[in-house]
């Protein structure tokens, strides 16, 4: 078996480990671009729009390099996509540092 735990460690270093784990922008003027994001989740940025038009921003390759569980963000996942309204995903998971912008904070973000 091909030993990539190496390659993990260098990945990982890159991640953000000062700032919080989780937050939520819910003024236009707070809202980060890219870059910003980006530097927060520690690589490529997933963009998950829910229901309601908020949207997550995380670490599109988090599950892949192992980042460890994200709490809030998880709870937040689950509680817009529920067993009730979706018929896959709602018992998926966030892992890693996670943002969300509430819809009527975003300006530059697609929704």
């Amino acid at each position: 078996m091909l030993d990539l735990s190496y390659m993990l460690n260098d990945m990982t270093k890159e991640i953000n480990t000062t700032e919080p784990e989780f937050k939520v922008i819910t003024n236009k003027k707070d809202e980060p671009d890219y870059k910003a994001v980006s530097k927060f989740v520690g690589g490529m940025v997933e963009v998950v729009s829910f229901p309601n038009g908020d949207l997550l921003l995380l670490n599109e390759e988090g599950k892949l390099m192992g980042l460890p569980l994200n709490p809030e963000a998880t709870a937040l996942w689950r509680k817009h996509f529920t067993k009730e309204t979706h018929s896959f995903g709602y018992d998926d998971f966030v892992v890693g540092p996670a943002m969300v912008i509430q819809k009527d904070a975003l300006n530059t973000w697609a929704n």
